[in-house]
This record gives structure tokens, sequence and C-alpha cells, in this order.
């Protein structure tokens, strides 16, 4: 996947600092996940949360960023957050060879 995140300000009010947007490549475009965003309080932070979004795994469906150990926890994650979407098993097959987006937008069509 080619995902990219934006960086936006956060304001007084939500505590300074940054909130990180995880945006994940649909093909035409990019989805925002902005359910997901991370709020980050100072630059070190905001390194660290862009750095893991670019290297780690992210749910296809909602932006979630798992740790550095690759897909670990997925079908925990799937099973609490998305089951209803999809099941894990087929959501698997899917995402383990990176056609997920591919055809859940086709079938959205």
């Amino acid at each position: 996947m080619n995902n990219k995140v934006e960086v936006h300000p956060a304001t007084e009010q939500e505590g300074g600092g940054y909130w990180v947007i995880v945006c994940i490549n649909v093909g035409s475009y990019f989805k925002h996940m902005q359910h997901t965003k991370v709020h980050c309080s100072d630059e070190q932070a905001l390194a660290t949360v862009v750095a893991n979004a670019f290297n780690n795994k992210i749910c296809p469906e909602c932006g979630h960023i798992f740790s550095t150990h690759g897909w670990d926890g997925i079908d925990a994650h799937w099973r609490a957050n998305h089951e209803q979407i999809i099941s894990y098993e087929n959501a698997w097959k899917l995402i383990s060879t990176n056609k997920y987006i591919e055809v859940m937008l086709a079938s959205a069509e």
C-alpha cells in the first residue's frame, strides 16, 4: 500500500502540538482515516508516529497502525472492529495478498 500521512497543528484547546492522520491510497484518491487520528504533543512524538505510519502495517479499513511486529494483532483488531463488514478469514485472504482495497472498492460499485 502506498500510504501517506497528513500533519495538522492542534489548537491550544486541544493541547497544542500536532494531529497526525493516516491516509490510505485507494486508487484515485487517499482515504483519510480521520477517526484514528493521533495527537502528538511535541516534534519528537510526531516523528515517531510518522515513522510508524510508514514502517508498520496499517489496517486498510480504519487506519490503525500496528506494532513493529508486522500484522501481529490483526485478528483480534479485525474481529473487534470490522467483523460486521467482512469476516476476518475473508479479510485476511485479501489483506495478506494486498488486495483488500481493490476488492472492496470493486464490490462497492
